[in-house]
């Protein structure tokens, strides 16, 4: 499936560790629509671009849902594509040596893309 009925963009901007329901919550989101056969675009940008460095999210979890660490495994074995702000990584001196395989670096153009395809674009 690839149609603008099926597809979610999920941009988050927040620190996983300032902000680990909200990160949890939409990975949790997210995980559901690749449930439901959606096809989901998560973009990690500002201070989300954290989320991707090796080892940033260990033990972080939130009283309502499971490890991120597990739910950020989930999302990607579920098909789930996740796309990281090349200036985002660059202004916070990540590398893609220093990052979890399975991240595509982009710029604005890919969201504005990906955006476009999409039915719903949710941004936290």
């Amino acid at each position: 499936m690839n149609n603008s009925l099926n597809k979610v963009v999920y941009i988050l901007t927040d620190d996983p560790k300032e902000r680990c329901e909200l990160v949890s919550s939409v990975l949790a989101q997210a995980l559901t629509a690749l449930s439901f056969d959606y096809e989901c675009d998560l973009f990690v940008m500002d201070n989300a671009a954290k989320l991707i460095k090796k080892g940033y999210t260990e033990g972080l979890k939130s009283k309502e849902f499971a490890p991120i660490d597990e739910l950020m495994k989930d999302y990607q074995e579920m098909g789930g594509k996740l796309y990281a702000c090349h200036p985002a990584t660059d202004a916070r001196g990540l590398h893609k040596e220093d990052c979890i395989d399975g991240v595509e670096y982009v710029n604005a153009s890919r969201l504005l893309l990906c955006s476009k395809e999409a039915f719903a674009v949710y941004t936290f």
